[in-house]
């Protein structure tokens, strides 16, 4: 499974890395057009400002075909072309000269074409000339002259002078020697700016123009986005391409944010691609963690079953052995060996029960069917009362158990499990502690109800393990030594009859400084 996870990053890794780059192609082509559009604006711009405005309204900017259409707009219609030539017709044996203005239209939204011969004996008049179509050879019924007067050839003669003009401006001073004159840089970071938001490249750059030889130009005024130590030609254009002799200039571009742009322009990517690594993530942590889950539950009922096992094997070899004993016709003489073999079998069918008494109360406690049989106890009494019953066990092993507080306190408990709950902890005191067993018990009322501390000089509890021994069946680690036998059954059992008389546990405990277990109610 971790295989199949890194190989799915990896993936996901080299794939995102292929996007970045085409990402990145993309940007470059989109640039590489919008410095030769740049490029082309530019010269586009300079030609209108050497045009005089007479000349521009005058149709030096248009072509043939808008002055056609201006001319024979009755006639001709979007592309056409126009020819005049000379002719002789014979009517009746006798010449006529003509003149015969040929046009053809294209309509361009179907494709269909027709032709339009028209013949006159002068351009400036419009006369009948009562000659069949047949004789022309027209394929369109509309024959008759136009009236042409003089304006096509003022038109020509407008557009020479104004273009002679034009020429005289370019060659009359250094126009082309100096860059600095030719070259608006306010123009040109204004036609770049409107370019690349054309192409949706929204971000900042910074340009500049180099010589021949590769240096800097150094204009006098420059814009915001010039910048005079830019020298990387990563995205460059020639400037004035269409120039008769080049000057050798270009424009040099760059983008400082260029990285985060890619990144920008890849967001549905990324997220969609993180969206999708964070579950597979997610998935691979709870398998894991459900794995390790199964594996300590399997290792804590396996612990479970061999303690169990252990526990009820003791007891039962104890009886097995008192009965054999007593069957023994030397024994049963001896009435006082008798009966100390009764007891004895006495004591671990009480033991037997108690162990099967617990297992059965975490099994009703599970299912939510511990029912409580609430009384008002005098809890003073009953932890008076359970001290002393321990206090023989305390001093056999050396040690001492003492109340420190005793406070007079009447609450409403179910006695058998409250009891149960002191006989436990006081039990563990006990039985957790490699020398002289010491325990302290305090009984303190507060103002909203009372607390029950018990604190002992044992082995202590770990930090990390302090959260998980209310949990059932847990038992603090300790290797493969087993001092002290338990089913981890003890202080789950505490916890949940604690929790059901709406009261809160606690504990605090350092390793080999003992532990104290406080006991919280309140008033509802």
């Amino acid at each position: 499974m971790s295989v199949a996870v890194v190989g799915l990053l990896l993936l996901q890794f080299f794939w995102l890395t292929d996007v970045h780059e085409q990402a990145n192609n993309k940007l470059e082509e989109d640039v590489q057009t919008c410095l030769n559009k740049t490029a082309i604006d530019l010269e586009h711009a300079e030609t209108m400002q050497l045009m005089s405005p007479d000349a521009y309204q005058q149709g030096l900017q248009g072509s043939y075909t808008d002055f056609v259409r201006s001319e024979f707009g009755e006639v001709m219609s979007a592309k056409e072309a126009i020819v005049v030539r000379d002719t002789v017709i014979y009517k009746g044996g006798d010449p006529m000269h003509f003149l015969v203005v040929s046009g053809t239209s294209i309509d361009t939204a179907t494709g269909l074409s027709t032709e339009h011969k028209v013949i006159t004996k002068n351009l400036g008049e419009i006369t009948p000339t009562n000659i069949e179509n047949s004789v022309l050879g027209l394929s369109d019924s509309n024959a008759f002259a136009i009236q042409l007067n003089k304006s096509f050839e003022r038109q020509i003669m407008n557009k020479a002078n104004h273009i002679n003009e034009l020429m005289m401006k370019i060659f009359a001073g250094n126009f082309f020697d100096d860059i600095t004159l030719r070259l608006n840089p306010y123009l040109l970071d204004s036609l770049m700016s409107r370019n690349l938001t054309a192409l949706k490249i929204d971000t900042s750059f910074t340009y500049n123009v180099l010589d021949k030889t590769g240096q800097p130009v150094e204009f006098k005024n420059f814009s915001s986005h010039f910048d005079s130590s830019l020298t990387d030609k990563k995205y460059v254009v020639d400037l004035y391409p269409n120039d008769v002799v080049s000057g050798g200039q270009q424009i040099v571009v760059a983008f400082p944010e260029q990285n985060l742009m890619v990144w920008k322009t890849m967001t549905g990517t990324l997220v969609g691609s993180i969206i999708l690594v964070l579950i597979v993530l997610l998935a691979f942590y709870f398998a894991v963690s459900t794995i390790f889950k199964q594996k300590k539950l399997s290792e804590i009922k396996n612990d479970f079953i061999s303690n169990m096992t252990h526990e009820l094997k003791t007891p039962i070899s104890t009886i097995s052995l008192a009965c054999e004993a007593a069957r023994d016709p030397d024994v049963g003489a001896d009435e006082e060996a008798v009966q100390s073999f009764i007891g004895m079998i006495d004591q671990e069918n009480k033991r037997l029960g108690k162990l099967v008494e617990n297992v059965l109360q975490t099994a009703l406690i599970d299912k939510g069917k511990l029912k409580l049989n609430l009384e008002e106890i005098a809890l003073n009494k009953m932890v008076d009362d359970t001290v002393n019953t321990f206090q023989i066990r305390f001093k056999d092993n050396g040690g001492d158990i003492k109340i420190r507080t005793l406070d007079k306190i009447n609450w409403h408990v179910d006695k058998i499990h409250f009891g149960n709950i002191l006989f436990n902890l006081l039990d563990n005191a006990l039985k957790y502690c490699k020398g002289a067993p010491q325990a302290i018990v305090d009984l303190r009322k507060t103002k909203k109800g009372f607390e029950l501390a018990i604190e002992d000089n044992g082995i202590g509890i770990e930090k990390e393990n302090q959260k998980r021994i209310f949990e059932k069946l847990y038992r603090v680690p300790t290797g493969n030594v087993h001092n002290v036998k338990g089913f981890g059954l003890g202080l789950n059992y505490v916890s949940a009859v604690i929790e059901l008389h709406n009261g809160q546990i606690d504990v605090e405990s350092q390793l080999g400084e003992g532990a104290t277990f406080k006991i919280t109610m309140n008033h509802e």
